[in-house]
């Protein structure tokens, strides 16, 4: 359908100009931009993939790979090198997907620990099983190689035939980047070295009373949560045991005595509880330490000399997220990378200290696309210095506080749309380019939940009605308690949370959006749409005339579907009806009735709920 010209706003001023901009800097084109966003790492080096890999092998190598029992000839016991394996193929996990740094270190200790512990003396099954677990480390590892060298060629790609290079603009507030991951780090690895030595002094203990220990054979009368035993004085006996029920009724086993100190001889002091306290604290704490120390190497990096400099287009969305887009995208329509910034010296123009309101003047400015001037090469996991300036043209500096991230569809939030000319401080935006996945018939559009979505969904269901019965079970058959009545409480907002992941609904008909959420349909008017976006907790934000909001929140899961490569339906409906709003003429005509324009699912699953729940307290 084509677009009448009286749709189409007028195009936005050019951003407020730096002040003292060096005549050797060059803006970042969107020709170079758009081929610095196209280097990215090879498909098959998406963290999912390696991470797959490590679970299925790992997965399967511990289902073909016995248990032995503990015997007096061969005793159970600490076994810190299979809690060292535990530990780095938990961490793997993690660090695959957001520190490949640690990845390349974390790889080959674990695959040396797997061929240590697990290769020799093997059977067919387990040793083919971890002869896989060394192959998808081994992969794990080239793909970690991969995406850093790919941040390698975004860094050079990005300063490719630019000469200019500048020292970063002072004052400059004093370097704090990373220090406090890295102090947490130190803190958790400091908790975990107390574990560790409380294990080992426990090992110490054990192994002193045991070399001084009477053996004693006894006859196995029983077991629940221990082993107790008659010895052949007559004496009866309670032992903890890890095992129990490996110890049969009738058989015999070996008591170490040593004064009030007694256990089986097959069974000395594993320290599991402290090698737990030390996995808990060690990894988290690895990684902070890790992740605060590249911090710190990257921003001091920047400060070290000149670095290369680029002029860009900067924008604040409403989460405190700096979209940075190129030097000649004066509309902000397509952001190329992403990080959190905070202010190094708000005002700090050299001329005088930062005045009160500077941080609000900022975020209010920094809403709209504006020019700023960027220090450092950008790459995935960088660091960055923008320089911009205030509507008076006082200059400010922000740095990232936390690493740079790719845009691009599908990979994040994006900034609203900016407000058009003449109207910046009211409503109204500038139109998004029509998506392909939109097509106009003058029949109402609608969407709804994705494959995804909707199994997480029935899985909550179940799961919540479940919950609701079996706390409604609890509260007829024991009585008024205040645990079942708050659980209680907790399983009607996760059943809410189910309905709408199952069956929420928006739909665009000629009079407006229709939103049905969990509990109810509520309609809202084109004239009274303001702007629709979605958010990085896979919400969907509605904004009205009176600046109030109105949400769909929990729609998706943002994170997994973007690791998934999928195009989520609450993306296109944000992207789509925005489109809608901006351009009339491309808006359906005719009306929607009835159950078109969405059906609630909160009601039916707290009414199913019910009845589970009398069906099964009165039964």
């Amino acid at each position: 359908m084509p677009e009448t010209p009286a749709s189409i706003p007028a195009p936005l001023p050019a951003p407020p100009p730096l002040p003292s901009v060096p005549a050797d800097v060059p803006v970042w084109s969107s020709g170079r931009a758009a081929r610095w966003s196209a280097v990215r790492h090879a498909p098959w080096a998406r963290p999912l993939w390696s991470v797959l890999a490590l679970v299925v092998t790992v997965v399967w190598a511990i289902a073909v790979s016995p248990e032995p029992p503990c015997t007096d000839a061969v005793p159970c016991g600490a076994d810190w090198l299979g809690m060292t394996e535990t530990g780095l193929a938990v961490g793997m996990l993690a660090w695959i997907a957001w520190l490949p740094e640690l990845t390349l270190v974390a790889a080959p200790v674990l695959a040396a620990v797997v061929a240590w512990l697990e290769l020799p003396d093997a059977g067919p099954g387990p040793l083919a099983a971890n002869l896989c677990v060394l192959a998808a480390l081994g992969f794990d590892w080239a793909a970690a190689m991969e995406r850093l060298a790919a941040r390698r060629r975004q860094r050079d790609l990005a300063t490719d035939g630019t000469t200019a290079r500048h020292a970063l603009p002072v004052p400059l507030a004093p370097l704090r980047r990373g220090l406090i991951l890295a102090g947490a780090g130190l803190v958790l690895i400091a908790v975990a070295g107390l574990c560790a030595a409380e294990g080992l002094v426990g090992v110490h203990d054990d192994l002193r009373h045991a070399d001084r220990a009477v053996r004693t054979t006894a006859k196995v009368v029983g077991h629940d949560d221990s082993v107790r035993v008659r010895t052949a004085d007559g004496r009866r006996l309670t032992l903890d045991s890890y095992l129990p029920e490996d110890h049969p009724v009738g058989g015999s086993l070996t008591v170490l005595e040593d004064g009030s100190w007694r256990r089986l001889a097959s069974e000395p002091y594993d320290a599991r509880f402290p090698q737990l306290g030390l996995l808990a604290a060690g990894l988290p704490g690895l990684a902070l330490l890790v992740a605060g120390l590249l911090a710190r190497r990257r921003a001091a990096a920047l400060r070290r000399g000149p670095v290369p400099v680029l002029r860009v287009v900067a924008r604040l969305d409403r989460e405190g997220v700096m979209w940075i887009h190129a030097g000649d995208d004066a509309w902000g329509r397509r952001p190329l990378l992403t990080a959190g910034f905070v202010a190094d010296a708000p005002g700090g123009d050299g001329h005088g200290p930062a005045r009160p309101g500077d941080r609000e003047e900022l975020v209010r400015a920094a809403a709209f696309p504006h020019e700023a001037l960027m220090f450092g090469a950008p790459y995935e996991g960088g660091e960055l210095v923008l320089v911009t300036s205030f509507s008076d043209g006082r200059r400010v500096v922000v740095r990232t506080s936390g690493p740079v991230r790719l845009s691009g569809t599908g990979t994040g939030t994006g900034p609203e749309p900016a407000p058009e000319a003449g109207e910046r401080d009211a409503a109204g935006a500038v139109p998004a380019e029509v998506p392909e996945t939109l097509v106009t018939t003058g029949r109402p559009l609608s969407w709804g939940p994705g494959p995804l979505s909707r199994s997480v969904g029935a899985a909550l269901a179940l799961s919540g009605i479940v919950g609701f019965a079996f706390n409604a079970r609890t509260l007829v058959t024991d009585g008024f308690g205040v645990r079942p009545f708050f659980f209680l409480l907790f399983t009607v907002s996760w059943l809410a949370t189910a309905a709408e992941l199952l069956n929420w609904r928006v739909t665009a008909d000629s009079s407006g959006l229709w939103l049905s959420g969990w509990w109810k349909v509520r309609q809202l008017p084109w004239e009274h749409l303001r702007s629709v976006r979605y958010t990085r907790d896979g919400s969907v934000e509605i904004r009205m005339p009176d600046g109030g909001d109105w949400r769909l929140p929990g729609l998706g899961m943002p994170k997994s579907e973007r690791r998934l490569r999928l195009n989520p339906s609450y993306v296109r409906m944000a992207e789509e009806t925005a489109v809608l709003r901006d351009h009339p003429a491309l808006r359906p005509t005719d009306a929607v009735s009835g159950l078109g324009r969405g059906l609630p699912l909160g009601p039916a699953l707290l009414a199913v709920a019910v009845i589970a729940a009398l069906a099964w307290a009165f039964h």
